[in-house]
């Protein structure tokens, strides 16, 4: 896996969201290693929600027993974010009920990667300025007003998408699944230096 791609970096640049799938089929995740995983992740760096059936392991990049295609994915973010803070969260739902976050946006860039299982992934362009980060307490009659969908894609194993900071986007599971979401941290915003 590479991060070198001169249409990638214009997208940063661009401060765009940009859809591929993953080139390496070295990485294999099953369902077995993902369990064990979530099973065995130090419990003060498990959160979710029970209500809607999911969890996230935090600090997923420190863990000793990552895999080593996932390891070498955080280090080459390391190598081309090179005055950023790489981070790595795996993200999971369970059963066909689950949710995640409603419309939100992050104060960090992010590359999100399908795992296992499936889940409708959607961009939204804001309608209106000064919008909350999380779009989650607003009624869905209104929510269509300030937002409208820019992009959307039933993401399957190894799909990719690189979100840029700021930019609202929806990640809802449609069975059980596992993501993972790499985070482009801190200052200075990659698009003005890649």
């Amino acid at each position: 896996m590479t991060w070198v791609s001169a249409k990638f970096d214009k997208t940063i640049r661009a401060k765009k969201h940009y859809q591929w799938r993953f080139g390496d089929r070295d990485l294999e995740l099953d369902w077995n290693s993902m369990i064990d995983l979530f099973d065995s992740h130090p419990m003060n760096k498990i959160g979710g929600n029970v209500d809607k059936m999911n969890y996230t392991l935090l600090n997923f990049e420190r863990r000793p027993s990552l895999p080593k295609q996932l390891k070498d994915m955080v280090k080459q973010l390391q190598e081309k974010f090179y005055k950023n803070t790489i981070s790595l969260i795996c993200f999971g739902s369970f059963g066909k009920t689950a949710s995640s976050f409603s419309i939100h946006r992050d104060t960090m860039d992010v590359i999100y990667m399908q795992g296992l299982g499936e889940v409708d992934f959607s961009i939204w362009d804001a309608n209106k300025q000064d919008l909350p980060e999380s779009l989650h307490h607003l009624k869905k009659t209104y929510v269509d007003e300030v937002v409208t969908q820019r992009f959307k894609k039933r993401f399957k194993k190894y799909d990719i998408c690189w979100i840029p900071r700021g930019t609202y986007h929806l990640i809802q599971p449609v069975r059980t699944r596992v993501g993972f979401s790499f985070g482009i941290e801190g200052k200075p915003d990659p698009s003005t230096y890649i």
